[in-house]
């Protein structure tokens, strides 16, 4: 007869395996909670043909609190993230769907809120052997108030996977909410020209939007280090349209300065980045 104990440590074996294998073979990761909501890792069950894994990370918050874009705006903290001790991993790009302007009644932000996922490009040093992605991620989150978050969350690539239809889903749809970039097609910015001299010195831009679309979203990322606000709009006309931005904590003493622009219409979300001349201040007299 088979002892007691060693019923007991088949059973335990068979439940190990097969919490490993579902580990091996799952699309997501399991949640991890954090303040006001909780955050994952989701993977697409094939790779492209590039080789390209696709994945995301996927926030889903609390209601009434929101996290940020990869540039906050007025105040807030950019999200971000380090796979640094990821295993097999060559490189992991984190990338952004356009984010929505959000005011307090002091500062305008660039925010998320309810939930999003964050596309994520990956690829593996040896596509023969499984991998393992570990992201660390910084975060701010706020309701009425604004807290640093913080979240480890690791998933593995195997070398072979299942189909998974919910997980290919939110990954899919996450990249077509990524601007798509210009590139080599012609500029969407006819207009781009800093104003003025000191604390009145101003970003103007202007963009071709469609004639149906009153209500265009412009958000501009400076140099690293810049800390500068959000552009307002100031019109719409015979699908044009035109912003202001003041140049306060945009680089000073530079002679130019490249800009990266995110363009929110109703034919979808551009990007793309221009190099823009710096007016010198005027000699003392």
């Amino acid at each position: 007869m088979i002892s007691r104990f060693f019923k007991s440590t088949l059973i335990a074996a068979a439940v190990l395996s097969a919490s490993v294998s579902s580990a091996l073979s799952s699309s997501v990761s399991e949640w991890v909670i954090v303040q006001g909501g909780a955050v994952r890792l989701l993977r697409a069950s094939e790779p492209n043909t590039d080789g390209l894994y696709r994945g995301g990370i996927e926030f889903r918050l609390e209601e009434g609190w929101h996290t940020y874009w990869r540039y906050p705006g007025e105040a807030g903290i950019p999200t971000e993230a380090s796979f640094v001790n990821s295993v097999n991993i060559a490189s992991a790009e984190l990338m952004f769907p356009a984010p929505k302007a959000y005011s307090d009644g002091f500062s305008t932000s660039l925010i998320y809120s309810d939930k999003v996922v964050l596309p994520l490009l990956i690829k593996r040093m040896d596509d023969g052997r499984p991998a393992i992605l570990n992201a660390n991620l910084t975060f701010g989150i706020c309701k009425d108030i604004c807290i640093p978050g913080q979240a480890e969350v690791s998933l593995v690539f195997p070398a072979a996977t299942m189909k998974d239809d919910v997980a290919d889903k939110l990954v899919n749809d996450a990249f077509a909410r990524v601007p798509i970039t210009q590139g080599d097609m012609p500029s969407l910015f006819p207009e781009i020209k800093i104003t003025g001299e000191g604390k009145d010195r101003t970003v103007n831009i202007s963009a071709k939007v469609s004639s149906k679309d009153k209500s265009p979203k412009l958000f501009i990322e400076g140099p690293a280090g810049s800390y500068h606000g959000v552009p307002k709009l100031t019109s719409v006309k015979k699908g044009m349209a035109h912003w202001t931005m003041s140049y306060i904590g945009l680089p000073e003493d530079v002679s130019d300065i490249e800009l990266r622009l995110t363009l929110v219409t109703k034919d979808g979300a551009f990007e793309e980045t221009q190099s823009v001349s710096v007016p010198q201040a005027s000699a003392s007299k």
